[in-house]
């Protein structure tokens, strides 16, 4: 996130900001959410309030495990690479073979298998990118499937 956003975040006198939190519960009917439940992952205190309103910042990890072992290279901090971040090594490591295409920018090491979104490494984590790359992946999708 951000530090200006934090910073603004933090000056909010209506604004409670917890870290290390994990939603246990939320409450609520057809009118809206009324209550919600977590627990402190470091005091392991479980708190329940009544709320209408909760803001998730899941924060910026990438669920990518899953991908271990499939030949899609992954950064130090285990984003997905993809088009020219990917190096030479690391695409004739996957079965790329020299003279033949590049990687298409969204393309990851493995031919054929595309990313975006946050899990992208380069990305910029926000909604709007990862929604301009999911428009481009339309015709970077049918360029592969054309060759």
């Amino acid at each position: 996130m951000s530090r200006y956003l934090i910073d603004r975040i933090e000056a909010l006198p209506n604004v409670e900001l917890r870290t290390q939190t994990e939603l246990v519960a939320l409450s609520g009917d057809h009118e809206g959410l009324q209550s919600v439940a977590w627990i402190n992952r470091g005091t392991g205190i479980k708190e329940e309030k009544a709320l209408r309103h909760v803001f998730l910042f899941i924060g910026a990890a990438p669920n990518s495990g899953w991908l271990d072992g499939c030949g899609v290279t992954l950064d130090r901090s285990g984003f997905v690479k993809t088009g020219a971040d990917l190096g030479e090594a690391e695409l004739e490591a996957s079965g790329w073979k020299a003279g033949h295409r590049l990687p298409l920018p969204l393309e990851t090491s493995r031919r054929g298998v595309l990313a975006i979104g946050d899990v992208r490494a380069g990305s910029v984590k926000r909604v709007a990118s990862a929604v301009g790359e999911g428009a481009a992946i339309v015709s970077q999708l049918h360029g592969f499937l054309a060759s």
